[in-house]
């Protein structure tokens, strides 16, 4: 083949072909003219066209041993991709929604899951897009703060506070630029059969229907809780007995950004354990984010609409259930009714016996959901990706690297699944009655005057160390 040959195939030819295409011809001898004209058509600008990293694009690359197909394009998905193309993989990652969509609550990275983004050589770029936010304000009714708490130390808020969206961005980036992973948006799993030697897997888009059959080695499940991969392979919930309900509903949404929502966080509580918390996404955003969380599992028209996921009758059941109270709630349930990016659900953790079927494996949420009470969800995710795609360049026996994946990782993930407070975190600081209201602020109010006696960081010192952040990533020096 010639290089006018091959720039007319990287010209004419679909993107996903065309990466695959891209990448066997980075075996040949025909590389170095192939880089000319690589060069030449990105400088032009043109999008369908992706360079190899420049730490990648050695013509002594060999071609992957296993092509894996990964379900889920979110933190753990698009990490697990990313140092899965580090160790030579063919990787294809599908997402059911749109890949400019850009919902979801505000996360934070912290140790140890912090080393695993630097490895990455993200950190930067993460830094550039957090939200700026500087510290959490508990406020009342009337506005008047109960206790305010700057970033670091006990505070609610961390050093790297970050938009699930902007995070996931930054995430797909990195790992669509190597040219052995492919992104496919608004693509389905449909089902799927094993074999001895592989997955046999059909795949539907959901813009215009289409249907297709591929083969794939591996096939991970990092499609959230409600895992659509888990199911094809070992079962419903309901067979699985997997949910573990917490007893709340929560739902995250975007609302126009007023003088008041920046730089601090506001939460508000109100009787019968309802909770309205604005975040800031960013000083020049022209949007705030809102999360409602409602401590109890006795509504029905919530529950019925989440199960249908009717998204105009849940915001409805929201609307009935926050009706009538102050604060700014009626600012918040408006622009709730006409946000785009709502999404709500009631929250449960997952508990499974075992996360891997023969070739297939579960990954984030899919396997281990610990709920957003436990604070570890983001972290999980990202360290579960960083174990697997080591134990998947270890091990090329799928059975011998699923499990060393599980022994590294349960016990972990099982002490990081438990909820404070033997259970109750969720229920002491989401009071149910006005006076229980009225403790918590005196609570919080007392702890206030301390840190800024004792400073943060101090006070932080005193509180037991959390077992989470003594996980070894087995991260090799050099």
């Amino acid at each position: 083949m010639s290089p006018n040959t091959e720039v007319a195939a990287y010209m004419g030819m679909p993107h996903a072909l065309l990466k695959d295409i891209q990448y066997t011809l980075l075996n040949y001898d025909t590389y170095k003219d192939l880089s000319f004209y690589q060069h030449k058509i990105t400088s032009d600008n043109n999008p369908n066209v992706k360079l190899p990293d420049p730490a990648e694009n050695s013509p002594s690359r060999t071609m992957p041993r296993e092509r894996v197909l990964i379900c889920g394009a979110g933190v753990a998905g698009s990490i697990l991709a990313f140092w899965l193309a580090k160790h030579d993989f063919q990787v294809v990652v599908i997402e059911r929604s749109k890949a400019e969509q850009k919902a979801g609550q505000g996360l934070e990275i912290e140790e140890p899951a912090l080393k695993v983004v630097k490895a990455m050589g993200i950190l930067e770029k993460l830094n550039e897009v957090r939200t700026g936010e500087v510290g959490f304000n508990l406020v009342d009714e009337h506005s008047r703060s109960y206790g305010i708490f700057e970033v670091g130390g006990v505070s609610i808020t961390g050093a790297l506070e970050l938009m699930r969206g902007d995070l996931t961005e930054v995430l797909y980036q990195s790992a669509n630029k190597y040219i052995n992973v492919t992104y496919r948006f608004e693509t389905t799993i449909r089902s799927l059969r094993q074999t001895e030697e592989q997955v046999i897997v059909d795949l539907e888009n959901r813009n215009n229907k289409t249907m297709t059959v591929e083969e794939f080695d591996l096939v991970v499940g990092a499609d959230g809780v409600k895992s659509r991969t888990r199911e094809l392979v070992m079962g419903s919930p309901e067979q699985l007995n997997c949910y573990k309900p917490v007893g709340a509903f929560v739902a995250y949404f975007s609302i126009p950004k007023q003088d008041q929502d920046w730089p601090y966080s506001r939460l508000c509580h109100f009787t019968n354990r309802r909770i309205i918390w604005l975040r800031p996404i960013g000083e020049n955003s022209a949007m705030t984010s809102a999360t409602l969380i409602h401590t109890r599992d006795d509504v029905a028209a919530l529950r019925g609409a989440n199960a249908a996921g009717d998204r105009l009758k849940q915001k409805e059941a929201l609307a009935e259930l926050y009706s009538g109270l102050g604060w700014e709630t009626p600012r918040v349930i408006e622009q709730m009714m006409r946000a785009e990016n709502f999404y709500s659900d009631e929250l449960v953790q997952v508990k499974l016996q075992h996360w891997s079927h023969h070739r297939v494996v579960l990954l984030g949420d899919a396997a281990w959901a610990p709920s957003p009470f436990t604070g570890q969800g983001n972290q999980l995710a990202i360290i579960g990706a960083w174990v697997l795609a080591q134990e998947m360049s270890r091990n090329r026996s799928p059975k011998m690297a699923f499990e060393a994946y599980e022994k590294r990782l349960r016990g972990y993930v099982e002490a990081s699944q438990e909820i404070p407070l033997r259970g109750y975190a969720p229920y002491v600081f989401n009071p149910q009655t006005a006076w229980g209201i009225w403790l918590l602020r005196t609570v919080v109010r007392l702890v206030s005057w301390m840190v800024r006696v004792f400073s943060g960081t101090a006070l932080a010192r005193m509180l037991p160390d959390r077992q989470q952040d003594d996980f070894d990533l087995e991260i090799e020096q050099g």
